[in-house]
């Protein structure tokens, strides 16, 4: 898995996405690949731990 992240102000981010509500000024945009076919059978484990990793992040 090639995890990586984007920063993006309010304003870019709800100029992209015009139906999400701002309710702080930025966003933290996390994106994953998957390079090989065998990585499909741990998929469920690695979302697993990505939302682990977020949400430990987002009380930073």
């Amino acid at each position: 898995m090639f995890p990586s992240t984007l920063k993006a102000d309010r304003e870019s981010f709800t100029a992209r996405h015009p139906k999400v509500t701002a309710d702080a000024e930025g966003a933290r945009i996390l994106r994953s690949v998957l390079m090989k076919p065998g990585s499909e059978l741990y998929v469920e484990r690695l979302h697993d731990r990505v939302e682990r990793l977020t949400r430990a992040l987002a009380k930073e």
